[in-house]
Order: structure tokens, then sequence, then C-alpha cells
């Protein structure tokens, strides 16, 4: 068969591709539209003010810290934080320095002092 209808198949791949590509971003558009207003109406967790340190600290250690060091701070992967054997200089320089397979610096400024408070609060 020479002379095979090339050029009909290429042009209906280009215009399926043009469409799938087309409605692609518009259920991007749509989609964005719909998570701004589920923010707006929710509120945003990361914009979140505390005017309690120890609020702030909590909120900040159920995002960073929990996963290693429990949700009660019982321990996991990371040392238990309830012993009640820790001041708030040691828990500053280890937020600080991450020691043993801790990350360093998960935290700082405000939230590290109040992470530090809200573990001292609950010991």
């Amino acid at each position: 068969m020479r002379g095979a209808p090339l050029f009909p198949f290429a042009a209906t791949a280009l215009l399926g591709l043009l469409l799938v590509f087309a409605l692609s971003l518009v259920g991007l558009n749509i989609g964005g539209e719909e998570a701004a207003e589920n923010n707006a109406e929710e509120g945003n967790n990361a914009e979140q003010e505390f005017d309690d340190p120890i609020e702030l600290g909590e909120s900040v250690y159920e995002g960073q810290c929990a996963s290693c060091h429990g949700g009660e701070l019982e321990g996991g992967t990371g040392p238990a934080l309830d012993s009640g054997d820790y001041d708030e200089e040691t828990i500053l320089t280890a937020i600080e320095e991450g020691p043993g397979s801790m990350p360093a610096g998960l935290v700082d400024g405000e939230e590290a002092d109040a992470v530090a408070e809200f573990i001292l609060s609950e010991n």
C-alpha cells in the first residue's frame, strides 16, 4: 500500500493530544479554585496564630516531633521526653544540633522555644 494515509493519522493523534492537554489545564484550574475555597472556609493551619507559646509548642511538636518522640512524649524511634530529665537548655541544644539520628534544625527561633516550653509543661 503505497501512499498510506499518514497525514490523517498524525492529524488525529495531534488533535487528541491537544484535547488531553486542554482538558488537563481546565481540570487544574477547577481544582485550584476548589482548594482555595476550602482553605478560605476551613482556615489554614500553617498560618494559625497562637497567643499561648505552649499551644504553639504543642502544635509544632505534633507536626515535627511526635512521629519520632510519640504523641504523648512516650518515645518511639526517638527517646521518650516525658521523664522530666531534660531542662530547657538541653532541649534547645538538641533541637538545634540534632543529637544521634535526629536531624538538626527541624525547628528554630520562637517555635523551638515554644516546643521546649511545651515539653517542660508536660513533665
